[in-house]
């Protein structure tokens, strides 16, 4: 049986934040940095107010648009080939995304990040089974063209892995280029064959910033899948409380998803989160907090409520070393969130709260999370499993377990995950193996991931056009 969905909102509490979102929706309302935008919603029977920037969203309004999201849809490989399903019931996990640092594995130094360093993230995520999709892990500092930085994250992964990207940018411009540069790469049409979803967020409190609009638009237009995601900071942006942080998120989350139905209805989107809590102490922000992994598993239950798909961010740290506190801001809140039922999970990879990554920390990240999909899965139970002739058969104090047919034919399966960095066995061979932890296995499996042939490349016509979406661009090859 699988894993029962973890929940920490009842009904009676989903019900409570619903209705207090509509009514700040209709008479509270958000401010809008577009008059394109604006334009549309009054033409679309939302109260503008053009003065003020206001936008008010009649309760019928936000209702319609939320009938005509996808509850599920089909994401494919640059090859054309189906992927994935967002929205079937199984979170799917991505690596990334935006960082700046980058831990360098020879040095073990923090460092301004590099294209190297995304080419050879790709390859990895390439080749890990348990990672669905790339987010573009930093944005690399060698760029000559600061402007150009993601775009050049994104022509990395893009060249050193088959499968689906995941980018986020609040400049038109380098949006534009990112979506012609998907529709260059891909062996198939962006026009209902998603190869790429896009992230966009609102400033919190209840404001949309005109650039991220017009993003906004011409990623639906496209027709992008586009992941709406606020990022309250608990008693700085939003209130301290966290009903009061989920219902501030539901309110930005929800006039996002409407607007992208008002300008293009059935848009495939997902209903997203990124919360923070402040250590009112220091002031800073924090996203491994338990109190941001509870909201985890709240806005999952909200999501399922509206019939969006979900997408959240995990594994999650704000510690600045790989040890145990990293290990256990990242494990919990990667297996909450997967055990709420997020439908996709983006930030393997990353710590220090975002800011910095490390080929290591991917491939840990990436045994958490089939470690956390594995428990989630749960335990299959038949009459075949149950094993009871067998058990009768070997009966009390009996031997044969170890060569019993039922034990060979399941060797081969899947009921047991089998991890790669993780030290097991006893001490002497540990010891006989160079006495080496998580980290160092890590480190050894990069050096073999670095040294392994890169995935097949794109054939020349396909490069010629991403080439030439560069040049468009205007902007010089990393230094």
């Amino acid at each position: 049986m699988q894993l029962e969905a973890l929940s920490v909102l009842s009904s009676d509490d989903i019900t409570q934040i619903h209705e207090a979102t509509l009514e700040l929706l209709e008479e509270c309302g958000v401010q809008i940095g577009s008059a394109r935008m604006l334009e549309l919603l009054a033409g679309r029977g939302v109260a503008v107010d053009s003065e003020r920037g206001v936008a008010r969203f009649p309760r019928a309004c936000v209702e319609d648009a939320l009938g005509l999201i996808p509850p599920r849809f089909d994401v494919f490989d640059r090859e054309g080939q189906p992927a994935f399903v967002l929205g079937d019931g199984v979170p799917k996990i991505a690596a990334g995304h935006n960082a700046v640092f980058w831990v360098d594995s020879d040095t073990g130094e923090t460092r301004p990040s590099r294209v190297a360093d995304v080419e050879l993230f790709a390859r990895i995520c390439e080749a890990l089974p348990s990672i669905d999709m790339i987010g573009i892990p930093v944005m690399p500092q060698d760029v000559a063209d600061p402007a150009a930085s993601l775009i050049y994250g994104v022509k990395a992964c893009i060249e050193n892995s088959r499968k689906p990207i995941f980018f986020s940018t609040d400049q038109p411009a380098v949006n534009r280029t990112v979506i012609a540069m998907l529709a260059a790469a891909f062996k198939g049409d962006l026009a209902g064959q998603p190869y790429g979803i896009s992230q966009l967020s609102p400033t919190s409190p209840l404001f949309w910033e005109g650039s991220v609009l017009e993003a906004l638009i011409e990623t639906v237009e496209a027709d992008v899948p586009l992941a709406i995601l606020p990022e309250p900071n608990a008693g700085v942006s939003a209130p301290y409380s966290l009903a009061g942080l989920l219902t501030v998120n539901n309110v930005e989350c929800l006039s996002g998803l409407v607007m992208a139905q008002l300008v293009r209805p059935g848009a495939k989107v997902l209903y997203a989160n990124s919360w923070t809590t402040t250590d009112m102490r220091t002031g800073y922000a924090l996203v491994g907090s338990a109190e941001t992994t509870a909201c985890r598993i709240a806005g999952a239950q909200l999501a399922r409520f509206y019939h969006v798909p979900s997408h959240t961010t995990a594994p999650n740290s704000d510690n600045h070393a790989h040890d145990e506190q990293n290990a256990w801001e990242k494990a919990l809140s990667l297996f909450c969130a997967v055990g709420a039922g997020n439908d996709l999970i983006v930030n393997c990879g990353m710590f220090a709260t975002g800011m910095t990554c490390s080929h290591e920390q991917l491939v840990m990240d990436e045994e958490m999370a089939a470690f956390a999909r594995r428990i989630a899965t749960g335990i299959a139970v038949d009459r075949a499993s149950i094993a009871q002739d067998l058990i009768r058969e070997i009966g009390p104090h009996g031997t044969g377990y170890l060569t019993a047919p039922h034990t060979l034919e399941r060797l081969a399966g899947d009921e047991y995950l089998e991890p790669r960095v993780s030290v097991r066995g006893p001490r002497a061979l540990w010891e006989a193996g160079g006495s080496k932890d998580s980290y160092r296995m890590a480190q050894d499996k990069v050096r073999e991931y670095a040294r392994e042939p890169a995935p097949p490349p794109l054939d020349a016509r396909r490069s010629a056009r991403l080439e030439e979406v560069l040049a468009s661009f205007g902007t010089a090859p990393p230094r």
